[in-house]
């Protein structure tokens, strides 16, 4: 409540001998946004009404994110009798040479639509990629600093929004980490130019995620002349992995929650440099669940049973990208998809304002927008106007964001690769209407 809210406030700005001005302020905003996101995460009412042109709902989630229809119709029709051979997948036991056909088969796709190259082995971890913000500086800060063997192991994170604080955070609880390009109201509209950015030298290897998906940001092409020589680059690219080209031979790592673009949620595809998967530098304390190189060694890479359903649907979902043309295609599409929606903001007069607007790092995988300055009486309330028509009327599902630093709700509308253009094309309609109707 408000009152909670000024309480705390007048507890941390007490003048206390022990804690600075800066630590106090910092932490306020983190209470803040806390309590905020109690609010944003709790569920709107939603009508769940279908899109005429496409006959299906409007879900605009960050995950589970939309998967094509023609995906689903197919596991529909091969779930109960996967080949012919009267048993599902979802029954598949891992030690039968049905359950390694699945999993080599997907395997086999995603390094073909990706490119993957043969220096690097592909996995499909449980755990999503939020475990792997702790597996990462578990499989590599053991051992001796490489250029400084006295010194403590020190890893370096590019900061670019919620998920880069999150994958930070963990990390610490394992080595010493060096945040770059931090911003301190925790907002990350932009960064600041790559040639300030200060990167440790001596760190292990240099972490960054593509895509923030919470205020709309994205590296549409990472600054790799910051990456010292010799350093591993490693990234989280759940949300947009699979919607442009990337060449691994850049990263020591690549991993990505399933849920955005390949299935549903079940596992994080892994893509990592063979020469990383070592003993030589785990730490001690590292769980068998997270050790890289226990399931490198294990029969077909399966230590423990993947989930396999989530898997088959990343195969399917890899059929229907390759029948409609590869990574040129999606990468088309997301540029198109995505500029309705700027392109919408931009011409709205002040009407529709974007947070990131910097073309540089405007995601395509998220258009995150306010109306006005998102601050005034009347903008919070047409926000909160637009967010209760498009959910309770037009039956949008998620088109809500997170707090994102002002007293109103931001407005989302996700479009990873399987979102169909006639959905953004029908936000862009409403939009136009909604401003019509309010300017």
């Amino acid at each position: 409540s408000k009152a909670t809210v000024s309480v705390l406030y007048w507890l941390l700005t007490k003048e206390h001998t022990f804690i600075t001005t800066h630590k106090k302020m910092k932490a306020f905003r983190g209470i803040q946004r806390r309590m905020a996101s109690k609010v944003a995460d709790a569920p709107l009412d939603v009508k769940y009404a279908e899109v005429p042109a496409t006959g299906r709902v409007m879900n605009l989630s960050a995950g589970n994110a939309a998967l094509p229809i023609e995906v689903l119709e197919r596991a529909q029709k091969e779930f109960a009798n996967w080949k012919g051979k009267s048993i599902s997948v979802a029954e598949l036991g891992y030690r039968t040479g049905w359950f390694h056909e699945v999993q080599d088969a997907t395997e086999t796709k995603f390094k073909e639509m990706l490119d993957i190259p043969d220096t690097h082995e592909i996995f499909f971890f449980n755990g999503g990629a939020t475990l792997q913000f702790a597996a990462i500086p578990m499989n590599l800060m053991g051992g001796a600093q490489p250029t400084n063997p006295t010194g403590p192991k020190v890893a370096n994170y590019i900061m670019n929004g919620h998920w880069s604080e999150k994958a930070s955070r963990e990390a610490e609880l394992y080595c010493k980490v060096h945040r770059t390009a931090e911003d301190e109201t925790g907002l990350y509209f932009t960064v600041p130019e790559p040639k300030d950015w200060k990167i440790n030298k001596d760190g292990v290897y240099m972490h960054y995620t593509s895509a923030d998906t919470r205020q709309g940001f994205e590296f549409i092409d990472f600054p790799y002349e910051v990456v010292p020589e010799g350093m591993p680059l490693i990234s989280d690219q759940s949300a947009d992995l699979g919607s442009k080209k990337v060449d691994f031979s850049k990263y020591g790592m690549v991993y990505a929650a399933a849920h955005k673009n390949f299935s549903t949620a079940g596992f994080c595809l892994a893509v990592i440099r063979k020469d990383l998967i070592t003993a030589d530098t785990i730490l001690p304390h590292t769980p068998t669940m997270c050790r890289w190189k226990v399931f490198n060694d294990a029969p077909n890479k399966i230590w423990n049973v993947p989930v396999i359903l989530s898997v088959w649907m990343a195969e399917l979902t890899l059929d229907w990208m390759k029948e409609r043309g590869g990574m040129d295609f999606f990468e088309d599409l997301a540029k198109r998809r995505s500029r309705l929606l700027y392109d919408t903001c931009d011409e709205s007069k002040g009407f529709y304002n974007t947070f990131v607007t910097d073309e540089r790092y405007r995601s395509r995988m998220q258009v995150v927008f306010t109306i006005g300055d998102g601050t005034t009486q009347k903008n919070q309330e047409l926000v909160n106007l637009f967010l209760h028509e498009a959910s309770t009327e037009m039956g949008w599902l998620d088109i809500r964001s997170h707090p994102l630093g002002i007293p109103s709700d931001a407005i989302r509308v996700t479009m990873y690769n399987p979102q169909p253009i006639e959905h953004i094309q029908e936000v862009q309609r409403f939009m136009h209407e909604f401003m019509k109707r309010h300017q």
